[in-house]
């Protein structure tokens, strides 16, 4: 939910500030600072997982695991990496949009007409994946042990498998219902401007 609103609310100061700006200095600066800082806030957040995550029973002091940071700093980094993120993705975002980008920040990548179908799904994606998380964590019989390579592949099977479910999800329920909700608004929409036509005949 919090993610959810620092994005809304970014999204309205593009708005209020960056929409007037429309130098073609100005887009560059915000394009190299939109790039460093969410290529700043991976790096930096790359480190907490260099260890092993911590157990229950653990401490990460004594033991070595976890991220090794410091109270003050996890409070600071959970506080402001998902605002920082949301205002370089919609700074990198809108200004793609309005043809703005610097080309050193990946314009190209960017515009790819191959994002299309993945943005289409992503909401069913967005729903989802928690369902699969889940099926797969519930439905472990030995208990869990962490390695880099087993996340990755986790990852990857996770990201597609939820992919292939959006994919269902869309070709059976959502598209045919948009195209249904779809004619019946233009049913009622003509209904409705036939009657405003004659009442005013």
């Amino acid at each position: 939910m919090t993610f959810k609103v620092w994005s809304f609310l970014m999204s309205h100061l593009y708005y209020f500030l960056l929409h007037p700006l429309r130098h073609y200095q100005t887009s560059v600066i915000l394009s190299i600072f939109a790039a460093a800082l969410m290529a700043s806030l991976t790096f930096t957040g790359s480190s907490a997982y260099a260890n092993l995550p911590c157990q229950t029973w653990q401490d990460m002091h004594t033991t070595g695991c976890g991220s090794g940071w410091p109270m003050y700093k996890l409070a600071l980094f959970n506080s402001f990496i998902r605002p920082l993120w949301s205002l370089g993705l919609m700074i990198l975002c809108l200004l793609g949009f309005n043809g703005q980008l610097h080309p050193w920040c990946g314009v190209t990548i960017l515009n790819w007409a191959g994002w299309d179908p993945i943005a289409k799904l992503s909401f069913g994606m967005y729903l989802l994946h928690p369902m699969i998380i889940n099926v797969w964590f519930l439905s472990r019989s030995s208990k869990f042990s962490y390695s880099h390579v087993d996340f990755v592949f986790l990852c990857a099977g996770i990201v597609t498998l939820t992919f292939i479910s959006a994919l269902l999800v869309g070709i059976l329920v959502e598209w045919p219902m948009s195209k249904i909700t779809h004619r019946i608004e233009t049913w009622l929409w003509k209904g409705k401007l036939t009657e405003t036509s004659r009442s005013k005949a």
